[in-house]
């Protein structure tokens, strides 16, 4: 009887599938627990606590889940934002604004409608770009029509600009 061996290229092709599959799994460990497994964690964990009973795991909490941190919004804007402003917003959660009735400078989702996505977006980064000169930044707002910004941390220093409120998240509107 003979005995077959496994050729080189079937050793490689074992090795590179198996490289593969482990790269995933420590991908997939590695990034944050989102939507559904991210409430099957937190329900794990308050099972640990209470087998008999283990609560909501998306409300129950005394104190934020690591797992799950509900997204608060941005309602805190709207007694200054009427309905047609417009805004720049630096992340992409702020980009969901327009939820309250206003425009943002980018989009908070692709989209395809709107033919100088790219140029909004680079528009954005370079807006809140470290070393951006005041006076780019008031072309910015001219050319969009921004009445107001959402950004993260301290509050524009120029003249001009003066804080109207601060975001739950440490956010501050200009």
């Amino acid at each position: 009887m003979l005995r077959r061996t496994a050729g080189v290229p079937q050793v490689v092709a074992g090795l590179a599938a198996g490289f593969v599959v482990l790269l995933l799994v420590l991908v997939i460990v590695r990034l944050p627990w989102a939507g559904d497994l991210g409430v099957h964690a937190a329900t794990v964990q308050r099972l640990r606590h209470s087998l008999v009973d283990p609560g909501n795991p998306l409300g129950d909490a005394d104190t934020p889940s690591p797992h799950y941190s509900p997204w608060v919004g941005y309602h805190w804007v709207t007694p200054w934002v009427k309905y047609g402003d417009v805004v720049m917003a630096r992340t992409v959660p702020a980009r969901q604004i327009p939820a309250y009735g206003a425009y943002t400078v980018a989009p908070g989702y692709p989209d395809f409608f709107l033919p100088d996505e790219g140029r909004r977006e680079a528009a954005v980064r370079r807006y809140f770009a470290v070393g951006t000169s005041v006076g780019v930044r008031r072309g910015f707002v001219e050319a969009y029509r921004v009445q107001w910004v959402v950004d993260r941390g301290v509050g524009r220093r120029e003249a001009g600009v003066r804080v109207v409120a601060w975001g739950p998240g440490g956010e501050v509107f200009v």
